[in-house]
């Protein structure tokens, strides 16, 4: 994976320039936030583009956790201080969503759920889910946008707000009425019914263009199906799946 490193006087003109760089968008890449600049230096960030096909093939999802369910007796004082500490994270970030829907006159409450996400490096990192609940449905659809691209959106200020508050960059994710959940069937509703299309016709088949993150969905869904295989073409916000028949493959 192709990653740099940006200095800058604050975290966000970092990203923008590593991003400009790199030539791609902020859902095409991971982010790392190596120094904060509090203390009167400037930003240093590590920005990593994520090859999707790449990242599918060793995804691993971790079941998650409620924030506030009861916890057993951790099995050291290392593993208690982290706990801890993701506690902390979510009570801040739950608090900095919550200000931010009522800046924008949205009303519905934020639940935090602690789980865990592939890192750059392979192992799992412990994540924090916010989930926006209780606001109607114009108030969800605006949230939401078109594919995500507004949830997207508040996701990374989200993350930037709060690692001005922590110190690092955080891994949070931002749902709204369950919608990651219901594009993830979907997707994977979606990637079989090609596939069987694909199988029966011997032609390969496009689908729409996706964020990074759907695109793993896809090549995750068929990822243990023998009979046909997913590619990624295309360039920025026009990169798409294509799934193939087996038997075309050199």
């Amino acid at each position: 994976m192709k990653s740099i490193e940006i200095r800058a006087r604050s975290v966000a003109d970092a990203v923008e320039l590593a991003l400009s760089q790199l030539g791609k968008d902020r859902d095409d890449v991971m982010i790392a936030v190596l120094d904060a600049g509090e203390s009167g230096d400037e930003a240093l960030v590590r920005v990593t583009v994520v090859d999707d096909e790449d990242d599918a093939a060793t995804s691993v999802t971790a079941p998650a956790t409620p924030i506030n369910a009861p916890t057993f007796p951790a099995a050291s004082t290392t593993a208690q201080a982290s706990t801890e500490n993701t506690n902390d994270v979510a009570v801040i970030a739950r608090t900095i969503l919550e200000t931010m829907l009522h800046h924008m006159d949205i009303h519905g409450y934020v639940s935090a759920v602690r789980g865990h996400e592939p890192a750059e490096d392979g192992t799992l990192e412990e994540t924090i889910t916010l989930h926006i609940e209780g606001a109607d449905e114009q108030a969800m659809g605006l949230l939401i946008g078109r594919r995500g691209e507004t949830l997207a959106s508040l996701q990374f200020l989200l993350n930037l707000m709060v690692s001005r508050k922590v110190k690092h960059w955080p891994q949070m994710i931002v749902d709204v009425g369950n919608y990651r959940q219901r594009r993830r069937e979907s997707l994977e509703g979606l990637a079989r019914r090609t596939a069987d299309r694909v199988r029966q016709t011997g032609r390969s088949v496009s689908l729409e263009p996706m964020s990074p993150y759907e695109r793993r969905l896809v090549h995750l869904a068929l990822r243990g199906d023998t009979s046909v295989y997913t590619q990624s073409t295309g360039e920025g916000e026009g990169r798409k799946i294509t799934i193939h028949p087996t038997k075309q493959r050199a």
